[in-house]
C-alpha cells in the first residue's frame, strides 16, 4: 500500500459516479486500486476511472515511494540453497495478500457496474407516472457487492434511487426513491456482466 492522502472537493468518475470531498487514502499498486474514504467507510475503485488530473496526483505520490526491487533484480552476495519450504512462503501467487488484493479489485469492479446499471436503468428503463415521462435527473447510493450463497461468483448490490422525472399528462415534475437491487456475475475484474436489475420495492428509510 502506498499513502496518497489526497483530497478533492468534487471527482467525476468515468462510470457516471461523482465523489464529493474525497479524500484519497492510499493506493494497492499490485490491483491498481484507489481507497477512498466516503461517508466514514473505505471503498476502492480502479484508478482507471478517475480523472487525468487526478490520476497525475497519483503518479506523483507514487513517485515518491519507488516500488521495492524484486528478488530477482537484487544480486545475492551468496549463492545459499534455498529450501522448498521457504521458496513457497516468498511466492505471492496464491498468498492471503494476493487473494485479498484478487477479491478486492473484483468486489470494485462489480460495484462500478452495477452502479452504472442502476443509474441506466433509472434514466431510461423505468416507467413512471402516465408513461409518458421524461427523467430529469437520477442518482443512487449503493451499498457494497455481497456474495450470493450458492452461487460462485455472483453478487448482489443493493441500495437506494433517487430520481426526477417529469410527467407530460400532468405537466408535473415529481421526486422519487426505490430501492434496487443490482445481480452481477464477475469471473475476473474485466469479465463482469449484470444478470438482473430490480426496483420493485420501496426501502424503509
Amino acid at each position: 500500500m502506498v499513502p496518497l492522502n489526497l483530497r478533492f472537493e468534487r471527482v467525476n468518475l468515468s462510470n457516471g459516479r461523482v465523489l464529493k470531498d474525497a479524500a484519497l487514502t492510499s493506493i494497492n499498486r499490485g490491483s491498481d486500486l484507489v481507497y477512498v474514504l466516503e461517508n466514514r467507510k473505505l471503498k476502492p475503485y480502479p484508478r482507471a476511472l478517475f480523472p487525468g488530473f487526478v490520476t497525475a496526483r497519483i503518479a506523483d505520490q507514487l513517485e515518491e515511494y519507488p516500488a521495492p526491487k524484486s528478488s530477482s533484480e537484487r544480486k545475492p552476495s551468496t549463492y545459499a540453497r534455498v529450501s522448498p519450504s521457504s521458496q513457497s512462503k516468498s511466492d505471492p501467487i496464491g498468498s492471503p495478500e494476493r487473494n485479498a488484493a484478487d477479491r478486492a479489485a473484483i468486489e470494485a469492479a462489480v460495484a462500478a457496474k452495477a452502479e452504472s446499471a442502476a443509474l441506466r436503468h433509472f434514466r431510461y428503463g423505468q416507467r413512471t407516472g402516465s408513461g409518458y415521462t421524461t427523467t430529469t435527473q437520477s442518482e443512487v447510493e449503493l451499498g457494497g457487492p455481497q456474495p450470493i450463497p450458492g452461487w460462485p461468483g455472483r453478487y448482489r448490490v443493493e441500495g437506494t434511487a433517487y430520481y426526477s422525472y417529469y410527467d407530460s399528462v400532468g405537466t408535473t415534475f415529481n421526486n422519487r426513491r426505490r430501492g434496487v437491487e443490482v445481480i452481477v456475475e464477475a469471473q475476473s475484474p474485466s469479465r463482469v456482466k449484470v444478470l438482473e436489475v430490480n426496483t420493485d420495492w420501496t426501502p424503509n428509510r
